[in-house]
C-alpha cells in the first residue's frame, strides 16, 4: 500500500461483482413478471399442475439468486468467497436460465402454433431484459443465454417445417446479437471502472513522493482501527520526521529538498513487505505508518529497519549532526476498543517521536500500551 498510483484489479474485481449484484432485486421482479404472463397466456391449454409447478421453479430459482446477491450485499461472513463466490454465481445463472429453457421441452411440443411463437417471444423477451443485469459478466450472461434459448433452437432444429428452421435462424441471430451487444456494454463498463478508480487513485496519491497522503492515512487508519477493534489485535502507528530537513533545505536549495523527500519515501515504501501496511506522507517532511497485527516490539524493529534504510542512502546532510541524511521515529501500539479516540494513539506516537528527537535523534522510541 506504499505506491497508490496503479489501480487495483481487485477494486475493478469487487466493483464488478457489486455491480452484477445490485440489481438483483429487479431481475427478480422481471423474471417473476414473465413467469406469471406465459403462465396466464397458456392456463387455459397446458396441465395446470404442470404450469404450477414450472411456476414453483422460477420462483425457487430466482428467489435462491436473489438471496445469494443480498448476502453478498450485506457481506455475509457465511458467504463464499473469490473462486468460490464465482462458481455459486454461475450455478445459479445456470439454474435460472434452463427453467426457462425447459419450456421448449415440455411445453412447446404441446402448443398450437401461435402459442409456440408466443413461448419463442417471451424466450427472447426474457433474454434480453437480462442483458443489462448481468454487463459486468458477459461471460455469465452467455451462460445464462445458452441455457434460456439453446434448448428451443435444437428443438425447432428437430422439426420437419422449414418455418421451423427459419425460426432456429433467427434466435441464433438474435442470440449473437445479444453477445455482442453483451461484450460491448462491457467494455464501456469497464474503461468507465478504470477511469473511476484512476482518478480515485490520483486523488489518494502525494504527488512529490507517490506515497498514499494525508486524507488516504485518515481514511485507511480509521478502518484499520475499527477492523482490529473488532478482532482484539494490535494496531502500531509510527511517525516519522527527517533530522533537521529546514536546514538541509535551507543549505540546499528547495529543489534538492525535494529529492531529499523521494529518495526517503523511496526507502520507506522499500520496506513495507506486508500487503495491508500503509506508509504515507503525513505533512512537511513527516511521514506515517500504519501497521496492523503486529506487536509493540515488532514494529519497532519495523521501525529500526526503516531508520536504517534511510541511513543507508548516504545522503549528504552537512547541517546534521552524522553529516548525512537521518529520521526520527516514534510509534506507538495498542489493541483498540469501540469506546476509544483513535487520535489517541497517533498522539502517543507523537510523544515517542518527541522523545526521540530530544535523545539526540536518529533513532526510534516507542511507547506500548493495551488500552487507550
Amino acid at each position: 500500500m506504499a505506491m497508490l498510483a496503479v489501480i487495483n484489479p481487485h477494486n475493478v474485481s469487487a466493483q464488478q461483482l457489486a455491480q452484477l449484484h445490485r440489481y438483483a432485486g429487479i431481475g427478480f421482479l422481471a423474471n417473476l413478471t414473465n413467469a406469471l404472463i406465459l403462465t396466464l397466456f397458456l392456463w387455459s391449454i397446458i396441465d395446470h399442475m404442470h404450469l404450477l409447478l414450472w411456476l414453483a421453479a422460477v420462483l425457487v430459482a430466482s428467489g435462491a439468486r436473489l438471496a445469494h446477491a443480498h448476502a453478498h450485499r450485506r457481506n455475509v461472513r457465511g458467504v463464499a468467497a473469490g473462486g468460490n463466490q464465482s462458481l455459486m454465481m454461475l450455478s445459479l445463472t445456470a439454474i435460472n436460465g434452463l427453467v426457462w429453457g425447459c419450456t421448449a421441452l415440455f411445453l412447446y411440443p404441446a402448443l398450437a402454433e401461435p402459442y409456440q411463437l408466443f413461448l419463442i417471444f417471451m424466450l427472447s423477451i426474457t433474454s434480453a431484459g437480462a442483458l443489462p443485469l448481468y454487463i459486468a459478466a458477459p461471460a455469465t450472461y452467455l451462460l445464462y443465454l445458452s441455457c434460456v434459448l439453446v434448448p428451443m433452437i435444437l428443438m425447432l432444429l428437430l422439426g420437419s417445417d422449414s418455418v421451423d428452421y427459419l425460426m432456429a435462424l433467427m434466435l441464433v441471430i438474435f442470440s449473437g446479437t445479444l453477445a455482442i451487444t453483451a461484450w460491448t456494454m462491457h467494455h464501456g463498463l469497464m474503461e468507465s471502472l478504470h477511469k473511476y478508480f484512476g482518478y480515485q487513485s490520483l486523488a489518494s496519491v502525494d504527488g512529490l513522493t507517490q506515497l498514499a497522503n494525508r486524507r488516504t492515512f485518515d481514511e485507511t487508519f480509521r478502518d484499520e482501527w475499527n477492523r482490529a477493534a473488532r478482532a482484539s489485535l494490535p494496531l502500531s502507528v509510527i511517525l516519522i520526521d527527517i533530522d533537521n530537513f529546514k536546514k538541509y533545505n535551507d543549505h540546499y536549495g528547495h529543489q534538492e529538498g525535494d529529492a531529499c523527500l523521494r529518495q526517503v519515501a523511496h526507502a520507506l515504501a522499500r520496506c513495507m513487505r506486508r500487503s495491508g501496511d500503509l506508509v504515507a506522507r503525513y505533512g512537511g517532511e513527516e511521514f506515517v505508518v500504519v501497521l496492523y497485527q503486529m506487536t509493540g516490539d515488532e514494529a519497532a524493529r519495523y521501525a529500526e529497519q526503516m531508520r536504517a534504510a534511510v541511513a543507508g542512502l548516504g545522503l549528504v546532510h552537512e547541517r546534521n549532526e552524522t553529516g548525512h541524511v537521518t529520521i526520527s521515529l516514534g510509534g506507538a501500539t495498542c489493541i483498540p476498543h469501540s469506546r476509544d479516540n483513535p487520535e489517541d494513539l497517533v498522539r502517543a506516537a507523537d510523544d515517542a517521536l518527541y522523545r526521540a528527537k530530544e535523545a539526540g535523534r536518529d533513532q526510534v522510541c516507542w511507547k506500548s500500551i493495551l488500552t487507550i
